[in-house]
Order: structure tokens, then sequence, then C-alpha cells
């Protein structure tokens, strides 16, 4: 994903100054010269990967870019031995160091925030309303909880001024709670990883979008983010990761245990008011099963959809907003927008590739402004 990275990212390179190559890289790098040194005679090919590889190892981690395939000429020339050196050594190199990883993100970050819009839309985090309960009322607001206590004595007080007016429950009776705005948010993002998401050419948006979130998210130190991968199952992850993810033929997408995932994350951080935002090009096709083991099935199950939906509900009333980034036009996976998008406190938002970014990180700011370049 390193080498990758230059050639999908556009602009000035953000790698041009490359950290020096990790030590497992290196050690990989001087066995590898050995192997070479002991060989008894090498061609042009050979020696040209050999001077690179030499460069490398005294700290050049640009050295290796102008190979042409190296491991299987290695392969050829000497043996499995050499390949698999090379082997190791690409694998150790592909990481990318912390420091390379914030440059990435803040060069993802200020591409989304030169993106066109595609438009207006809803989900806005910042500026909903807290969720901490002042004591008072307000008049209902369909985004805040009905005070049914306060809502009837408002109904009594009515019937009580006016004896010719019998109606038990009026409109203008209703009330919400009033609640203090939260200091912070606790957001999970939550990434599909199946192939589908690479078939379509939308995996490096995903990570560009992740890598952008990560470097807004460190400009607002009140709110903390969890990343969350789903294929098969689910599991916690980094934006470092999703950068190293090989995006293979994953069957499954387990939404329902990224979900649980999510709710665990809402419990660690009970202060904080909690929104989930889902990046998906698919319905839902896994679960997770009573004894823990995923469940696949394609055509989805009815039984996926419904523990899905179940969890879904469960994290909205312990208070999560919900915010889908459709990433196709799948007929299933319009359907399962309608079924979720019928529950208040979740939203669906379409989007492609190039108007991913923009959207999800427009939905996390809510009306605050873009931090300064």
């Amino acid at each position: 994903m390193r080498f990758r990275y230059r050639e999908y990212m556009g602009g000035p390179d953000p790698l041009a100054e490359p950290d020096p190559p990790p030590e497992e890289a290196v050690g990989a790098a001087r066995a590898l010269l050995d192997l070479i040194a002991q060989a008894p005679s090498a061609d042009d090919g050979v020696g040209a990967v050999e001077k690179a590889v030499a460069r490398y190892a005294e700290g050049d981690r640009s050295a290796l870019n102008a190979l042409d395939s190296p491991g299987a000429l290695l392969g050829r020339a000497l043996g499995p031995g050499a390949r698999e050196l090379w082997d190791r050594l690409d694998r150790a190199d592909h990481g990318l160091s912390p420091r390379e990883l914030r440059r990435l993100a803040e060069v993802a970050l200020g591409e989304a925030r030169a993106a066109p819009r595609p438009g207006p839309h809803r989900g806005g985090l910042r500026g909903d309303p807290g969720t901490d309960p002042t004591g008072r009322d307000v008049p209902y607001r369909a985004d805040r909880p009905l005070d049914a206590v306060a809502s009837m004595r408002r109904a009594m007080l009515r019937r009580a001024a006016d004896p010719a007016d019998t109606a038990a429950l009026r409109a203008r009776d209703l009330r919400s709670a009033q609640t203090e705005p939260s200091s912070g948010w606790a957001v999970s993002l939550l990434v599909d990883l199946s192939h589908s998401m690479a078939a379509r050419s939308l995996h490096e948006a995903a990570v560009r979008t992740a890598l952008a979130l990560d470097a807004l998210v460190r400009r607002h130190p009140g709110d903390r983010v969890q990343w969350v991968g789903f294929g098969e199952t689910a599991r916690e992850t980094d934006p470092a990761e999703l950068v190293a993810h090989p995006w293979g033929r994953v069957p499954g997408t387990n939404l329902h245990h990224a979900l649980r995932l999510a709710r665990a994350y809402r419990r660690r951080h009970p202060g904080l008011a909690h929104r989930v935002l889902v990046v998906t090009d698919g319905e839902p096709t896994a679960h997770l099963g009573e004894d823990g083991d995923a469940r696949f099935s394609w055509p989805a199950s009815p039984r996926t959809a419904e523990v899905t939906v179940a969890e879904l509900d469960a994290a909205v009333r312990e208070g999560a907003r919900v915010t889908f980034f459709l990433l196709s036009d799948d007929p299933r996976l319009r359907a399962f927008r309608d079924l979720v998008v019928r529950r208040r406190g979740v939203d669906a938002v379409a989007a492609d590739a190039e108007a991913l970014a923009p959207l999800l990180l427009d939905s996390y700011l809510g009306g605050r402004p873009w931090p300064r370049a």
C-alpha cells in the first residue's frame, strides 16, 4: 500500500521524504546482500537489485522504487531463499510510520476540504442536542425525547384552565426533555472490508476518508473515535491497519457484529454522545450466531436482516445517532436502506468514491467551520 498511495493520492508526494527503513526490513536487506554475495555469479539484473538493496540497507528508503519485479528475478537467479528474503523485506517496508501516516492523513483531509459538495444532506453531528437532562422541558421536537410526564401535566393544566376543552391530549401539550449540550462525541466509524468494495474501486476512498477523519478528530481533543472494519466478522482497527488491509476475497458483510462493537465503545465512553458512521456498498450478508461464530448467506437470509436491525435499534435506544453512507445503488441495499431509515435517529446518504470523504466529514463537523489548513 505504501507504493499504491504514491499512485493514487495525486499532488505532491506526501512520502517524498520518507522515514528511515524499518529495522526488520533492513535486517532482511542485509541477509539478502549476504546471499547475493555468496552466489557464484550474478547477471546484470541481480547486480542492479544488489546495488539498490545496498543503498536501502544504508537508509535510502526510496532506493527500491525503480525496481521491476525484483522478487521474481531473484527467485529465478538465486532460488527460493532469495525470493523469501525479498518478500520479507517487502512486507516489512509496506508499513507506514506514525509520522508518515499523519502526512497521508493531512493530505486526505486537505483533499476532502477542497472537494466540491454534492449538496445538503441531513445527519449533521455537532449542534445536535446533548444527552444530559436539565430537569426542564421544552416544546416537543422530533429530534429530542418525548417527556411524557411534562406532556400530561400540560394537558391537565389546559383542561383545568378551560373545563370546556375535554381533549385528553393535544399537539400543543407535547413536551420534550431539555438536555445540556454534550461536551464531546464518541464516534464509531464502521468500514465495509468486503471484496466488493475493492471490485467497485471504492476501497481507496474508504481508506482516505478514514485517514481524513483521523486528522480532523485530532483537532477536536474532546472527541474520541473508534475504527471498526467488518467483513465476515468485525474487529476494531486503526487507520494504519486499514491502509495495510489486503482487500482479498472476504465473504460477508457483518454489520451486526460491527454495530455490537460500536455499542461496546459507547459503554467505554459514557459521558460522550455517540455517533455511528457506516460506510458500505452492500446489504448485510453475515451475522453472529448465538455461539459467536459468523453465519454467512448469499442471498442474505432473513435472520441476518432481523438481528442486524435489532442491533441497530439497540444502539439507537442507547442514544446513538447513526448515518449510513451508501456507496452503491444495488437494489438489495436500497431495500435495506428503506428498512432502517424508518427509525428515528437513523439516516442514509448516497455517496460515490469522490463524495464520500467530504460528505462524511461534513456530517462529523455538523455546521462547525472547517479548521484552517
